[in-house]
């Protein structure tokens, strides 16, 4: 089972590092990358409509508000509640270090927004989007070490209900034109492959705690 599990990350890794560099590749190249060109019509035809209301609303769920009060909210129950203060250090700074990645990257990239909103958070440079990465990171961190406490039925309920949300968010960014489709699934990627990396680091320190554990016990 463990080793099933491995190759699951070393897949999805391996895809999401694979989408990534050909995601910021394109959009190094290209100003206006052909899969904006041909979605961008449709984000402009939602201006002002109640679709684009909604989605004004929805996009704070991936907000640094929310997400620092989920990460930290949850962080405290696994540390107090569950005496996981391994995984409660890595769901603390998980968001946190998303951010910095993220702006890191957006640094790197340079990528100008096709529309600056302020009141959603729409400034500064638009590749990869902060939301769509950093809600990614932070909604599978906190599905990852939920799994654990949840009843098969359960789990299908919170993983449908983790991937809508960030799917939402994502698309969000997108309808309200704060950025480019490409931006937001480079978001994806990005959130795919920080949360690979958070998941195994965890795995990693358990298994060295373990090891000490074992060691002090003889």
């Amino acid at each position: 089972m463990e080793i099933q599990h491995k190759n699951r990350y070393i897949l999805l890794f391996t895809i999401a590092i694979i989408a990534a560099v050909i995601l910021t590749i394109d959009v190094r190249l290209h100003a206006d990358p052909l899969l904006d060109q041909w979605t961008a019509p449709f984000a402009e035809s939602l201006q002002g409509t109640f679709l684009y209301d909604v989605f004004r609303w929805v996009t704070e769920l991936g907000s640094s508000i929310v997400l620092s009060v989920l990460a930290f909210s949850f962080g405290l129950f696994l540390a107090i509640g569950k005496r996981d203060l391994i995984g409660a250090g890595i769901v603390f700074t998980a968001a946190a270090l998303g951010y910095q990645f993220n702006f890191l990257i957006k640094q790197l990239v340079e990528r100008e927004r096709p529309t600056i909103l302020a009141l959603v958070d729409g400034e500064g440079f638009s590749f990869p989007s902060g939301h769509s990465m950093v809600s990614f990171i932070t909604y599978g961190i906190i599905l990852y070490f939920l799994w654990h406490y949840l009843n098969d039925s359960q789990r299908k309920i919170a993983a449908s209900l983790a991937v809508f949300i960030v799917v939402l968010v994502g698309f969000s960014r997108y309808v309200l034109r704060v950025h480019y489709l490409t931006d937001v699934l480079a978001g994806f990627a990005y959130g795919m492959i920080f949360l690979i990396i958070w998941i195994l680091l965890y795995k990693w320190l358990q298994h060295k705690l373990g090891k000490r554990e074992k060691i002090r016990s003889h």
